[in-house]
């Protein structure tokens, strides 16, 4: 492995490849600089080596540099890519960045200067992205690590407290079993705290997104809260009806069953009660949650969906701190978002978007064309 700069140009054109060969090699005098004549080639020869930097033409044959650039990062998320383009587009560069591109710099702009600070600027970009994505992963195996290693001692806590009320049974020492009693809540609320964290935490990684029929999943939601319905005497209304959204059915199952039970939790109606709707909005599905509970003070509105934020203790209102955490989160990795409006006793009303279908993008060679049209930038 060579400690020299690689450096590699694509660019159908022969006299611009060679130009921009040259202006690498006055940039960095000891860089390795190589050159592909294609997309197809480019892709080879990564495969067979590894670059620190690759400089792309945008209008190519067969695959634009925005196509290529969405390849090469799937298979090498952390090359940095600069795009050259003699078309200035706004709406193009925001799809090359989206599309795994570095930085997006106009061909007459180019000089040795400019491209060195390009580099220079998407090598450290792409390295910092690295070690990140480094870190992130440490910090996974270490929750999944802390998760395994507290959930023992917690069923042993479980385990002992039983066996002691059950060794005391038909004793006249009623605090001892109650304190007894405090042990294992205790446990169990650390056991829950321990699940929902490791959730919180699988959430990092991208859900694999498809049609999700609303209907099926509030069904489900409804057969897993209905012990706490009976149990509570209240009520589950739902009027949903609406197209399929694009999410991940297990991440909407938990977003509404958070929310169902947020309603029902905090709510000291005599008759708790929660209602689920959806309509449609152009491109995305409005869905609303809204509760009879004990509502929220509008200056914690914003403060409701940070980690282990509650606004009550324990012994008021059971709950992790992360439910709302963990449903704002989940809605993230779906290109959703979600808002509360509420007010001091008067319930809660908890509006979610989600895209009705995949987004589509753009077509590169249909904004280049755009571009053409109206004389560029």
């Amino acid at each position: 492995m060579t400690d020299r700069l690689q450096l590699l140009v694509v660019d159908d054109s022969d006299a611009e490849r060679e130009l921009m060969a040259l202006t690498l090699r006055a940039a960095f005098p000891d860089a390795e600089v190589r050159t592909a004549d294609h997309p197809h080639v480019a892709l080879r020869m990564c495969a067979e080596r590894e670059f620190d930097c690759l400089l792309t033409d945008y209008n190519m044959p067969d695959m634009d540099g925005v196509a290529l650039a969405r390849e090469l990062t799937g298979a090498h998320p952390f090359l940095p890519i600069i795009l050259m383009t003699s078309v200035g587009d706004e709406m193009l560069a925001v799809e090359a960045l989206r599309s795994g591109v570095t930085d997006y710099v106009p061909k007459s702009r180019i000089t040795a200067e400019s491209i060195q600070r390009a580099i220079e600027r998407s090598i450290h970009t792409r390295s910092q992205a690295r070690v990140i994505n480094e870190q992130r992963g440490e910090i996974e195996t270490f929750a999944y690590a802390l998760a395994h290693d507290f959930k023992q001692p917690i069923r042993q806590i479980t385990t002992f407290s039983l066996l002691v009320s059950e060794a005391l049974a038909g004793s006249a020492i009623g605090e001892v079993e109650q304190h007894l009693k405090f042990l294992r809540d205790a446990a169990s609320r650390l056991g829950k705290l321990v699940d929902v964290m490791s959730r919180y935490t699988l959430l990092n990684q991208p859900p694999e997104l498809a049609a999700v029929d609303l209907d099926r999943v509030l069904a489900i939601v409804a057969t897993s809260v209905a012990p706490y319905l009976a149990e509570r005497g209240a009520r589950l209304v739902s009027t949903i009806g609406a197209p399929a959204v694009y999410g991940n059915e297990t991440l909407m199952v938990q977003v509404l069953q958070n929310l169902v039970m947020n309603g029902l939790q905090y709510n000291d109606n005599a008759a708790p009660c929660v209602e689920v709707t959806a309509r449609v909005d152009a491109m995305h599905t409005l869905i609303e949650v809204h509760d009879n509970g004990i509502g929220i003070e509008a200056q914690y509105l914003a403060e409701i969906f940070k980690p282990l934020v509650r606004l009550h203790n324990a012994s008021e209102y059971p709950g992790s701190g992360l439910g709302l955490a963990l449903t704002r989160k989940a809605l993230l990795s779906q290109s959703g978002d979600i808002r509360c409006e509420s007010a001091l006793g008067h319930g809660s009303t908890f509006h979610v978007r989600l895209p009705t279908s995949e987004p589509k993008r753009k077509a590169p060679a249909k904004l280049a064309a755009a571009a053409a049209a109206s004389g560029g930038r």
